[in-house]
């Protein structure tokens, strides 16, 4: 998540309601890059959905090479299956990230 759908909400609506969800931090930066002056239009909370409020291991995932930084996908929940279609990517380096519950939140 790189801000890029939320920009295209912004331009499609004048005065949108946008609450945008993100844990993995590498992905909170480029959102808030991309966004810039149009940041305050949208309601960044730098939280997990889950189905308990406190914090969690998020496992972000890494590789290497030109994959490097690659936050295209990261779970709450560590991955199994994911390594047997792509073992390319890691998921080696937890980080504690704040859950929230959608109707705790509402």
């Amino acid at each position: 998540n790189d801000g890029t759908d939320t920009q295209k909400f912004l331009e499609l609506c004048p005065q949108p309601e946008l609450y945008c969800f993100e844990p993995d931090p590498r992905a909170i930066a480029r959102f808030k890059k991309k966004l810039g002056p149009s940041l305050n239009k949208v309601k960044l909370l730098e939280i997990a959905i889950s189905d308990r409020n406190g914090t969690i291991d998020f496992h972000p995932s890494n590789a290497d090479g030109d994959a490097k930084d690659w936050d295209l996908s990261g779970s709450i929940r560590r991955p199994k299956n994911h390594l047997t279609e792509y073992d390319w990517v890691r998921f080696d380096r937890p980080v504690s990230v704040e859950t929230r519950r959608l109707d705790d939140w509402c």
